[in-house]
């Protein structure tokens, strides 16, 4: 899934954004969780990003000491949607904060993209669904097994608290696109009880949604799950 903000931003950058383990040019916490599953960088075989901005996919590449940057998982495929490596590229003033070459013009140059175009089964059992509206081209992740449902949200429900659909992020390019993207979505994953993977939320990581019969499509969190600390 996605790779996180990963190690190559300064303590400047990462105290403007409050953000914590990133691992500044030093090992990432995504890299420690492999590693305490048993498993090395180079055991992955995949990365699914949902988009490309550098809090999702900054972890795509790694800096080593003496600043060299090289892919963090070199033996794996790394999958977006073909529109938003496009996107990525064209930085106009509007995005090109969010946007660092350093995060994916490495997988380029390794010849490790796989590019999609839609809804794709990228492996059996993951497939990623097009939800536009943060950016154009984002994309979430279904994973299905023994037939239950998780959907990795990404940015288009970036926290529980979001879940009402007019609750928008101020972030997002195209927040009435975002509105009827949720809303189908979410109507979905409530019909199909799919699980909820939220990735910015510190308290809930996952849930369920569930429709307030009064109050019309107001989806609401229900056996939540703390986030990991």
């Amino acid at each position: 899934m996605d790779s996180g903000v990963g190690n190559k931003q300064n303590e400047k950058f990462l105290d403007i954004y409050g953000i914590e383990n990133a691992g500044a040019q030093g090992p990432t916490a995504l890299e420690d969780a492999i590693a305490a599953a048993g498993h090395r960088s180079e055991d992955v075989r995949w990365v699914i990003n949902t988009h490309l901005h550098f809090d999702h996919a900054g972890g795509n590449t790694v800096q080593r000491e003496g600043g060299a940057v090289e892919l963090a998982f070199p033996n794996a495929v790394y999958v977006v949607q073909k529109g938003e490596l496009e996107f990525a590229g064209s930085l106009n003033e509007r995005i090109r904060a969010s946007y660092l070459a350093p995060n994916f013009a490495p997988v380029g140059a390794a010849g490790r993209w796989r590019l999609v175009d839609g809804e794709v089964d990228v492996l059996p059992g993951i497939r990623v669904l097009p939800t536009p509206g943060h950016v154009p081209f984002h994309q979430s992740i279904l994973v299905s097994d023994g037939g239950e449902t998780a959907c990795f949200l990404g940015d288009l429900v970036p926290t529980s608290a979001h879940l009402p659909a007019p609750w928008i992020m101020g972030y997002d390019l195209a927040p009435l696109v975002t509105l009827e993207t949720k809303k189908q979505v979410l109507a979905r994953a409530a019909r199909e009880g799919w699980q909820l993977v939220f990735e910015h939320d510190p308290a809930c990581a996952r849930g369920w949604v569930v429709v307030d019969e009064k109050k019309g499509w107001n989806p609401e969190p229900v056996d939540t799950v703390p986030a990991a600390s």
